[in-house]
């Protein structure tokens, strides 16, 4: 099944009236760059660098990655005791990861998605990790959206800008560029 269709219909338009709504709520011009942490506080988010909760060398050497090789885990949203949702997010991926990581994480919680009722011992980097294709593809799409909404990429293009300069200005990796490129079929 392609990943489109793993989206409900109209799900796309929602994510790009999303990315206008909370731009307007911040006072950010359409085509202004939104930050994760910024939109992560707007909407009282608690966002923690995982070294927060790490205590050994050994799990901080984990989360940096080894032998040069940057980590592959990049970040989880968690329920507290008290019922709330917070990210925790691995603070030695670049800043541009970072803001993709925590607006997926950001878009799982707007998009309301449940957690299945396993069990995990919880431990950074490594554990606490569940799949849900569509919840995955849902949270994928509007985090990428909020990133680069479709003004911020129409902007782009009448200024004739490269995707490596686009990226630069809305601090995201060229990939997530091309992806969204790809999605608007820009």
């Amino acid at each position: 099944m392609a990943k489109d269709n793993l989206l409900k219909r109209g799900f796309k338009a929602q994510a790009e009236r999303l990315a206008e709504k909370y731009r307007t709520e911040l006072e950010i011009h359409a085509c202004g760059s939104l930050c994760a942490f910024a939109l992560a506080k707007h909407l009282s988010i608690p966002i923690y660098p995982a070294t927060d909760f790490l205590e050994s060398e050994t799990h901080i050497d984990l989360l940096k990655g080894e032998n040069e090789m940057p980590s592959e885990w990049s970040a989880l949203t968690m329920p507290t005791a008290k019922g709330n949702r917070i990210i925790i997010y691995n603070p030695y991926h670049s800043d541009a990861r970072q803001q993709s990581d925590i607006m997926h994480e950001i878009a799982h919680i707007i998009c309301k998605h449940k957690r299945s009722q396993l069990q995990y011992e919880f431990k950074i980097p490594i554990g606490m990790h569940e799949f849900d294709e569509v919840q995955e593809e849902e949270a994928k799409c509007l985090g990428a959206t909020l990133q680069l909404a479709r003004p911020c990429l129409l902007w782009a293009r009448k200024k004739h800008m490269t995707t490596d300069q686009v990226a630069t200005h809305f601090n995201a990796s060229s990939e997530m560029v091309k992806y969204r490129k790809n999605m608007l079929r820009l």
